[in-house]
């Protein structure tokens, strides 16, 4: 007997909304805290007043930017999604286009509206330098995957990722302060920008597959895996010895190198399991340990750096008051970080679990 597929289910409103929100992926804001806070912090520890009107203007923009890249990723990576069985929770989008939840003009056309909100933001920035900043970093971040340069498809959006999170993002919050980037802020960035762009490398390890399947040509697409895996344990090294070559110079305060320093046992797990193969056979439930903590390493060396700054700064007696206030954005994103944490590791129960009932 012949039997008709059924056809789709139509998604009700209630999965709709839910869809429309996950297509934002919210839970990679969290990380924003950390570089504009520790912009804001090398402007106090250079002695420069505390200014919460232009720090609220630097995290917003830094938001508004971020979700808009993600409702514009979804949009046009939407074959690379299709394409990706075997993604994981930080990997391969949110899959609510991929699920059919929401419409894809839908995420274009939210991706349009935080275009302009960025717009606005940058129209209230004080000086040229910022506003050039703005708009710099919006234009990466659109282009990112929209056309014409589509630069994640053209072995450029790991350094673009980089650049932003790692670059321009703290140098605007500076800048908003300070009216200048302060070159201790110049001397942080510059090895977490190197593992930034390792740990995208990371991700898209995940994705290389799926990637080359639709000319989607990341660094690990364009290298192979080995010369990634190569590459990726390279920056790891080169990152913590310029760290303390730069602490040795008298460039980076060496409470500040001694946090970030401790971050190096995490680094080394990293390249321990990716050398394993890890990465290798593309099974989500061997990527997804790697992918959170090659994220979340990043996280930790910006945040070690922020409370080295912070406490830096109190101990020097430069900061005043400011200092408490950026340490308790430290004490906040320690709590959610915790959270995160939990949350994490009740996943991996539940995945370890219906693994073991499927045998």
């Amino acid at each position: 007997m012949t039997t008709t597929a059924e056809a789709p289910a139509t998604p009700t409103g209630r999965a709709r909304f839910r869809g429309f929100i996950r297509l934002a992926r919210l839970r990679f804001l969290l990380y924003n805290v950390l570089p504009v806070g520790l912009g804001v912090a090398v402007a106090v520890h250079e002695g420069h007043p505390l200014h919460l009107g232009w720090y609220a203007v630097a995290q917003l923009f830094a938001w508004v930017v971020h979700v808009m890249t993600h409702y514009c990723n979804e949009y046009f990576d939407l074959d690379a999604d299709r394409a990706n069985v075997y993604h994981t929770p930080w990997t391969g989008g949110s899959r609510a286009l991929v699920d059919g939840l929401v419409a894809p003009v839908v995420s274009l056309g939210t991706a349009f509206v935080l275009w302009t909100g960025t717009a606005v933001l940058i129209a209230v920035m004080p000086t040229a330098q910022a506003r050039l900043i703005g708009v710099l970093t919006v234009a990466l971040a659109w282009f990112y995957t929209a056309p014409p340069l589509r630069l994640n498809y053209r072995g450029l959006g790991e350094l673009t990722v980089a650049a932003i999170l790692n670059g321009l993002w703290p140098a605007l919050a500076a800048l908003l302060q300070a009216g200048t980037v302060p070159p201790l802020l110049l001397a942080v960035l510059a090895p977490t920008a190197l593992l930034q762009a390792a740990r995208m490398m990371v991700m898209n390890l995940g994705d290389r597959v799926s990637d080359a399947s639709v000319g989607k040509r990341t660094l690990p697409v364009l290298l192979g895996y080995r010369a990634a895996i190569g590459i990726v344990t390279a920056a790891q090294v080169v990152a913590y010895l310029m760290l303390t070559a730069f602490a040795v110079l008298g460039w980076l305060p060496w409470l500040a190198w001694a946090l970030m320093a401790a971050t190096a046992p995490l680094s080394a797990w990293l390249v321990r399991r990716l050398r394993a193969g890890a990465m290798r056979d593309v099974r989500p439930e061997l990527m997804t340990p790697v992918v959170f903590w090659a994220s979340n390493h990043v996280s930790l060396v910006v945040c070690a750096a922020m409370a080295g700054v912070v406490l830096d700064a109190a101990l020097a007696g430069t900061g005043g008051t400011a200092t408490a206030l950026l340490g308790a954005v430290l004490a906040g994103y320690a709590a959610l970080f915790g959270h995160r944490l939990w949350l994490a590791r009740r996943l991996a129960h539940h995945t370890r679990a219906a693994a073991g009932g499927h045998r």
